[in-house]
């Protein structure tokens, strides 16, 4: 009887977590006989995971694919070439190419984040990386299909003097690992399978905060979701600062090890953009 009982809760288990991705499961033991001959979401292999991934050849391959794309494409002159495949190889190159995006917000719009007007100010990357997709949106698109995005918010005034918890807040304690999150997904109505969290120091806006890490994937995509938030508690009733970054593809297209390796070969391009944003003349 028990161990009818067992085959059960194990025939039940694979069947609810056979649509998931194990590759953030490092501890295979049952759940890998279980799955041993079955190709979940199409991509796992029960022999891969995170612990096993090479960054840096992973890296490696994202520089030779951006070239190969850079390559293709048609250029004004020789100079538009050679600043692209430089990005190609080393990212961050897109940082000291790109735009300085400086403006003022003022009136209605500066009053929906508590401010009566302020001046913000942070770098896009050269276009040959990041093309602009909306207001405060920027988006790179790999060859293989994975995109990622930048969105920029506005500062917010902490107006009504709220204790924010900025670090509790980036560790996300409401969201369950390994299981279905309610009402998480983009729209706020599905629900989504969280495989990991984690939690880091980050820069943002230059003040010292903290990168709230989500992985999670739904029925159509995986996807690695990074909030970067700081909390700038020496001006007025305090600041907070908040920029959200996405990489994510179909799941009939890419695989989580993809996803870690484009985050990978960007991060460092990413977070310089993020630590050297500024925001001045506030009023309030």
């Amino acid at each position: 009887m028990k161990k009818l009982l067992l085959l059960i809760f194990i025939i039940g288990y694979s069947t609810a977590n056979a649509q998931y991705s194990g590759y953030y499961t490092v501890n295979q033991n049952v759940n890998a006989n279980i799955n041993k001959n079955v190709n979940v979401s199409g991509n796992v292999n029960v022999n891969k995971n995170i612990s096993t991934i090479d960054y840096g050849k992973l890296a490696l391959a994202n520089a030779e694919n951006e070239k190969t794309r850079l390559e293709n494409l048609k250029y004004a002159d020789q100079q538009q070439k050679r600043i692209s495949l430089e990005i190609a190889s080393d990212p961050t190159k897109a940082y000291d190419y790109g735009f300085q995006n400086t403006f003022e917000v003022k009136g209605k719009d500066a009053k929906s984040y508590g401010f009566r007007r302020f001046k913000m100010s942070y770098k896009i990357p050269h276009k040959s990386i990041f093309v602009s997709a909306g207001a405060g949106r920027f988006e790179n698109v790999s060859v293989d299909g994975i995109t990622t995005e930048i969105i920029f918010r506005a500062p917010f005034y902490n107006k009504e003097k709220v204790d924010f918890d900025i670090e509790k807040n980036a560790k996300m304690e409401n969201v369950k690992e390994g299981e279905l999150n309610e009402k998480m997904a983009p729209n706020g109505e599905d629900a989504i399978f969280i495989h990991k969290k984690d939690i880091n120091r980050a820069t943002v806006f230059g003040i010292k905060g903290f990168s709230g890490t989500l992985i999670w994937e739904d029925d159509y995509q995986y996807t690695i979701t990074d909030n970067y938030v700081s909390f700038n508690k020496n001006e007025g009733n305090g600041v907070l600062y908040s920029v959200k970054v996405r990489y994510y593809g179909d799941k009939d297209d890419v695989t989580f090890e993809q996803l870690e390796g484009r985050k990978y070969y960007l991060k460092r391009l990413v977070e310089k953009v993020i630590s050297t944003g500024q925001v001045w003349e506030m009023k309030y």
